[in-house]
């Protein structure tokens, strides 16, 4: 399988606004699963499915390669401007353009569920080395507290309803199935905190780039987007910065 074609239909033309009005991630999660891997300075890891390149840049200042496979043009362009100090190569979860055990680790960030499966874990497993390992990150949005959560998803209504599983898309009972009898060990986890700050058409510009609104035709978008933004500046006093709040969920294993 090359590209989940509702990965490229909700990202393909997207780069500018997934790099704009996606949230980064935290450092704090990626020392952390570069520690409980064994990975240090020296290392050399694969950021899979590296989009803009928002993870990439966090692995770039902590090992000493950092290798971006993503297999959307306009990602690439965008990785390869915004984070030069990583190696940018065309390339999918199944099919991967390294050879046999040339890297310590995997990463692939807020990506997983779009090709977890037995196939593409056994391509990762390929390029780690023994004793090297997986890492999976979700940036899962922990509405709690936001005052404008409520007028938001009102305004969507069921149009903007994610797809099935969608908010679930970081669970193991999703996917783990990929992993059974691979070579990888038993997979770990642990979350942290995490915070994206923004204004109020920063927070319509980012609920416009969740995947299931980018299927919307686009006089029905444009619509939403007016509403949205007329809602959310009701919502949010103007004054103050939006704070979209998440936990970041990361998953990690071993490579026997």
């Amino acid at each position: 399988m090359a590209i989940d074609p509702r990965a490229e239909k909700a990202f393909g033309s997207q780069a500018e606004d997934y790099e704009r009005h996606r949230p980064g991630w935290p450092a704090e999660a990626v020392r952390r699963a570069l520690g409980r891997l064994g990975l240090d300075a020296e290392s050399e890891v694969i950021d899979l499915a590296a989009g803009t390149g928002k993870l990439t840049r966090e692995l770039v200042p902590l090992v000493r390669r950092v290798i971006a496979v993503e297999p959307l043009a306009d990602m690439r362009r965008a990785l390869a401007t915004t984070v030069p100090g990583a190696e940018t190569l065309d390339g999918t979860a199944e099919s991967i353009p390294l050879p046999d055990e040339s890297v310590d680790g995997v990463f692939a960030g807020e990506a997983f569920h779009w090709f977890a499966t037995r196939e593409a874990v056994a391509e990762i497993a390929r390029v780690v080395r023994s004793g090297g390992g997986l890492v999976l990150l979700w940036n899962m949005h922990d509405f709690t507290d936001s005052p404008w959560a409520g007028e938001l998803f009102a305004v969507l209504g069921d149009i903007g309803a994610p797809a099935p599983g969608q908010f679930e898309r970081h669970r193991k009972e999703r996917w783990g199935d990929a992993f059974e009898s691979s070579a990888f060990g038993p997979l770990e986890e642990f979350s942290v905190l995490h915070e994206q700050r923004t204004d109020v058409p920063g927070l319509v510009a980012h609920a416009f780039t969740w995947s299931h609104m980018r299927v919307i035709d686009e006089p029905r978008r444009t619509e939403l987007r007016r509403e949205l933004l007329s809602a959310m500046e009701r919502a949010c006093p103007s004054s103050q910065e939006v704070v979209i709040r998440y936990r970041t969920q990361v998953y990690w294993a071993r490579r026997t």
